[in-house]
């Protein structure tokens, strides 16, 4: 018999004897011994009502991205989140559209953004800055469906397309990109067609038809990506040219989870937002995962973890932005409201 948590209620931690896990995991659990309680770091502005992506920026602090689909009156957002929780706006994108979502800094400063800004009508675009101002947009690729998450490796941008609506395929397509960060202007069809496709995959589960979605890099160029609807993680081993050699399931999670973002520490141990049931999970690096925070529904103003969207490890911290606004079948999360905020877990 396994010890699993009670969900997080307050800010108290309680634990009970439960049953054993479910037989439709592939991989089994770690004992949960490791429960930890989500902690405020910052309220956000009403230019923010739904926080989603996170970067380290190089010159400190962390980025995050707004979409704000939560009011479509509202521009996307780019802010920045210093050491000690203030909150600061940096823009919105000039000349585009923006529902930025993933984001990753290059080696020369500039940012790039996962640009979801409607169907076919998504982007990958390249900020650079004159001081803390966006000084020029430029676009990497257009024409994508779902753009989500996006990593910059040795000179090259990784993208997820969390669905792919014209890929004749029985079941839900969907697939990671891969650009040089040179690349300008590159038109992307939302099917298979593409020479950029590094991996693709269909989600089986009937019921939950979101695919690719969060991904992150360990220290080894090994590259992680998690599968919302199937809550598989693969792993994906390139050459020194970015090109795939091998991919197998690390890891599977409970089909309830809804991986999202992911994140990596020091020691190569993944960290995933479980985004249907407020969870966060820690898969180790033989592939055993354990649940290190679980919370019922909650408005997140005391820090607890409100449909957590991304993750990232900073400081010795895992930082947890909860997105708050999707509802329904399967999910814990009853609507959206303020405060809008990120979280934090101790590591």
């Amino acid at each position: 018999m396994s010890i699993q948590p009670i969900r997080i209620t307050s800010a108290f931690l309680c634990f009970s004897a439960l049953t054993a896990c479910s037989t439709q995991q592939a991989t089994s659990p770690e004992t949960y011994v490791n429960m930890q309680p989500g902690k405020l770091f910052a309220d956000l502005p009403d230019s923010c009502p739904t926080p989603d992506a996170f970067a380290i920026n190089p010159k400190g602090g962390l980025t995050l991205s707004c979409p704000n689909f939560a009011d479509g009156s509202k521009p996307g957002m780019l802010l920045h989140l210093s050491d000690d929780g203030e909150v600061s706006e940096i823009s919105t994108i000039p000349g585009h559209k923006a529902r930025p979502m993933g984001l990753a800094w290059g080696d020369d400063g500039t940012l790039y953004v996962a640009n979801n800004a409607g169907k076919h009508q998504g982007s990958v675009l390249r900020l650079s800055f004159n001081g803390n101002k966006i000084k020029e947009v430029e676009v990497v690729a257009t024409g994508l469906s779902s753009p989500n998450g996006l990593r910059y490796y040795n000179g090259q941008l990784y993208l997820t397309q969390l669905q792919l609506p014209k890929a004749k395929t029985p079941k839900l397509s969907s697939a990671i990109y891969r650009f040089k960060s040179t690349d300008r202007n590159i038109q992307i069809a939302s099917d298979l067609s593409s020479s950029h496709i590094l991996f693709k995959t269909q989600t089986q589960n009937p019921s939950r038809q979101f695919g690719l979605d969060g991904l992150v890099f360990d220290s080894k160029g090994n590259l992680f990506v998690g599968d919302f609807g199937d809550a598989k993680i693969y792993k994906l081993e390139l050459n020194s040219s970015g090109e795939l050699t091998s991919s197998s399931v690390f890891a599977q999670l409970p089909l309830t989870t809804g991986i999202d973002g992911l994140a990596i520490d020091n020691k190569d141990n993944l960290y995933l937002a479980g985004f249907l049931q407020n969870q966060i999970y820690k898969v180790n690096t033989k592939g055993t995962y354990s649940l290190i925070a679980d919370y019922d529904d909650n408005d997140g103003s005391n820090g607890q973890i409100d449909q957590p969207a991304d993750v990232i490890v900073y400081n010795n911290k895992l930082f947890i932005s909860n997105f708050d606004l999707m509802k329904g079948p399967g999910m814990i999360n009853s609507g959206h409201s303020k405060p809008y905020t990120i979280s934090y877990i101790d590591l």
